[in-house]
Order: C-alpha cells, then sequence, then structure tokens
C-alpha cells in the first residue's frame, strides 16, 4: 500500500503510532518506491510540526479514475453514462453469457469505469448473493485483461481480485478466497494502486477469510489494519464494521471485555445518519458482550435503551435479541421467562431457515427442561439438535463436545455439564453474524 499524507497526520496528531507507520514503510519498502519516496520526503519531517498537515477530502475510486483518464468534464460525464449503461445490460445476462460477452467485447464492457462501475455492483450483492457477486467480479476480472496496454489494470485488478475472494468467503470457497486475497495483498505493493480505499477492504476481506478458518490472532491484525485505515480516510462506518469484527473475534477468543471495548469504538464512530440496521447490529453487540463479561444489568440497559432501533433493525438481529432476554432470564433463574423467551427464538430462527441457530436455541431450552426434570423434553431437544450439527464442518474441540452428548443422549443420560460443554463450544465455533 501506498503510504497516504493521511497516515502522517494521524501519527502526528497522536491518533496512530510512529510503530504502525514504520510497519507500513517497511512493508511496502518506500525507499525503493518512486511513488512512496516522494511521499515519506515530502511528509516525514512535517510530523515534528504537529498541525501542518493537508486535509485533503478522500475521494471515491470512481473519481480518482475520471482523474487519472484525464478527460474534460463533458466527456467524462458521456464516458460514465456510456459505463453505466454497460453495467445495466452486463447484470441482467447469466454468468456464463455475462463473462463470454465481457470477455471477447469489441467495444462494449470495456474500460475502468466500467470495472468499477460492475465491482460496486458485485460488493452490494455479496451478503445476498454471493455467487451473484462471484460472477460479476468474474466479468470485472475478464474485462480488465482488454486494456490499451494488454496488461491488466492493478488499480482495477487489486480490489476486483479482493471483491471475488469474499465472494468466495462467503461462499466456503475458502482455499480459492486465500488465493484471490493473498494475489490482491501482493498487488498492493504495485505503484499502479494508488487509491487508498483498496488497502482498507483488502485487509477487511483478509480479516473475514482468517477468522472463518479460525487464524484469529491474524484475523484481528487485519481487521485493526482495516480499522484505522478506513478511519483515516474518514469512512466512518466501514471502520466501524471492522470494530465489530473485531469485537466478534475477541468474542471467540474468551476475551469478552475487549469485545465490549470494540464495540465501544465501533459505536463511537456511528451517529444518527448511519445505516440503521448497522447502529442497531452494534448496540446489540454491546448488549451481547456485556452479558457474557457478566455485566448483565449494563445488558439489558443497553437493549432497553435502544430498543425501537433494535425492532427496525431487521429480523436477523430482532431474533437475536429475543435469545439474549432468554439468556439473561436463564442466568436469573427465571425458568419460566427463560422457557417462554427461548421456545420464542427458537421459532423465528426457524422461520428464517437458519438451522444452525435453531439448533442452539434448542440446546439451551433443554437445558431449562432439565433443570426442571421434563427428560422425555430434554431428549427430543436435544437429538433435534445434534441431527442439524451432524451436518455443519465444526472444529475438532466442538466435534468432541457433540459425540460426547450424543453418546450420553442414546443412553437417555444427558447431564447439565454436558449441555453446558456443548452449548459453550457451539456458541464460539458460531457467533452470530453481521459485520463483514
Amino acid at each position: 500500500m501506498h503510504l497516504s499524507p493521511k497516515l502522517f497526520a494521524a501519527v502526528a496528531r497522536g491518533q496512530e503510532s510512529r510503530e504502525l507507520l514504520d510497519e507500513v514503510m517497511k512493508e511496502h519498502l518506500g525507499a525503493l518506491c518512486p511513488v512512496c519516496a516522494e511521499t515519506i520526503a515530502t511528509h516525514e519531517a512535517r510530523l515534528r510540526r504537529p498541525g501542518s498537515m493537508s486535509r485533503e477530502v478522500p475521494r471515491d475510486p470512481v473519481e480518482r479514475l475520471k482523474a487519472r483518464l484525464g478527460l474534460r468534464e463533458v466527456e467524462l460525464r458521456a464516458h460514465e453514462a456510456k459505463a453505466r449503461g454497460w453495467v445495466r445490460e452486463a447484470v441482467k445476462l447469466s454468468p456464463e453469457v455475462r463473462r463470454d460477452k465481457v470477455f471477447n467485447a469489441y467495444v462494449r464492457f470495456k474500460g475502468p469505469l466500467f470495472c468499477l462501475l460492475l465491482l460496486e455492483e458485485a460488493r452490494r450483492r455479496i451478503p445476498g448473493d454471493p455467487a451473484e457477486a462471484e460472477s460479476l467480479a468474474d466479468a470485472v476480472l475478464a474485462s480488465n485483461q482488454k486494456t490499451v496496454v494488454y496488461q491488466p489494470d492493478p488499480e482495477v485488478q487489486a480490489p476486483a481480485l479482493a471483491v471475488r475472494g469474499n465472494a468466495r468467503r462467503a461462499r466456503g470457497r475458502l482455499l480459492d478466497a486465500e488465493v484471490d486475497l493473498e494475489e490482491a495483498q501482493r498487488l498492493l505493493h504495485s505503484p499502479g494502486v494508488t487509491d487508498p480505499a483498496t488497502p482498507a477492504e483488502v485487509y477487511s476481506y483478509l480479516g473475514s477469510l482468517r477468522k472463518d478458518q479460525g487464524r484469529f490472532e491474524e484475523s484481528a491484525h487485519h481487521q485493526q489494519r482495516s480499522a484505522t485505515l478506513y478511519t483515516l480516510l474518514g469512512d466512518r462506518e466501514k471502520a466501524a464494521r471492522s470494530h465489530l469484527n473485531l469485537g466478534t473475534l475477541h468474542y471467540r477468543r474468551h476475551e469478552p471485555t475487549a469485545a465490549v471495548a470494540a464495540d465501544r469504538a465501533a459505536l463511537d464512530l456511528l451517529d444518527p445518519g448511519s445505516e440503521p440496521w448497522l447502529r442497531g447490529y452494534a448496540h446489540f453487540n454491546l448488549a451481547f458482550h456485556l452479558h457474557a463479561a457478566g455485566e448483565t444489568e449494563e445488558s439489558e440497559a443497553e437493549l432497553a435503551s435502544h430498543e425501537r432501533l433494535l425492532a427496525e433493525a431487521g429480523e436477523e438481529v430482532a431474533q437475536h435479541v429475543v435469545w439474549l432476554r432468554a439468556r439473561i432470564a436463564w442466568s436469573r433463574s427465571d425458568l419460566a421467562a427463560a422457557e417462554s423467551l427461548y421456545g420464542e427464538a427458537r421459532r423465528r430462527a426457524l422461520d428464517r431457515g437458519v438451522a444452525w441457530d435453531a439448533g442452539l436455541v434448542s440446546l439451551e431450552l433443554a437445558l431449562v427442561y432439565l433443570v426442571q426434570g421434563r427428560t422425555a423434553q430434554v431428549r427430543e431437544l436435544a437429538s433435534e439438535a445434534l441431527g442439524v450439527f451432524a451436518e455443519q464442518k465444526v472444529e475438532r474441540e466442538t466435534r468432541a463436545s457433540l459425540e460426547l452428548l450424543e453418546a450420553a443422549a442414546r443412553r437417555d443420560a444427558v447431564t447439565r455439564e454436558l449441555l453446558e460443554q456443548a452449548i459453550a463450544a457451539l456458541g464460539r465455533a458460531q457467533p452470530i453474524r453481521g459485520g463483514s
């Protein structure tokens, strides 16, 4: 990644450490890169003069590319109008037809503006339709081969590989995702990658991939770097998402206090104008991690303070709010409330078709029934949940807990200890979704 003046400015203000700057400089071998050597020479001395740094407003990738094309405003508008028209046409095509048409395009479906606009379409589709997102990124990569110099434009290639890698990660194709994301990371050192948002995006996706691979320390490193870069760019919502991802990582590493700190950092970046779903998710995460840290009263207060926002944040958040309230009731030995709330959370999970959530809620409800001495219902729920998890890929520790529980269920000898061990292992293996 190139050394942005904003990183020097943040160090001068004390917002970031000199160690981070040195690390980035070392990684990029600034002295050997003409672009970065010039930036270092210009800005290094100014670190001793706080307040002297530029307050340049960051531009989006398309604006940066427009400037690089060197066309007059009227010509730029004409180019963009054509590119947007090609994008509208391309997204209507089937994946197979789309890639062939783009790859064989003679006039249409070409050029960096078309590529970056189509890439925005791919990003938007990753959460709901990662297969289509991958196909769109494939088309971008095919189009990017058709440049005037017959070499892929690295300004397009790096983010396109990153987006395709993240789409493949979302589809569970982790090895393919790793190939794309590592190549995108390698391209960050290319003089042709000048958009400062590209490194932030690459590190964010790498962090999500490492989390899915169980490489939590690496994941945390990438997410922290992504959060720092997005903050420097002034993209507060994306920086907040990286902090929320960090919170989830800390929770999975059994560090609920650190998870709470990450959630609070995310909320500090969000304001009433931020995306409502994201704000609701952030407040829920904070309540969830407060409860995990043993701060049950604070957790309840967080839920109560933002009840309306949480209700408007979508069905996924609503289901998890009910589930958290059930856990709070259970922690207070209010068995009647816990049973009712767990039952509602289970119904909501089934209505959403989220088998994992339904199975885990069933085990937690089975724990309530076990304490009440309702062994037949315990056996029924445990068998149902084990059937769900038998089809899932889980870590060795989690699989061992499930196998012990399954053996006990066959003997009708399920104990509280076995249930709690399985619940704890599954909770760490598959925390609530969101963030990335």
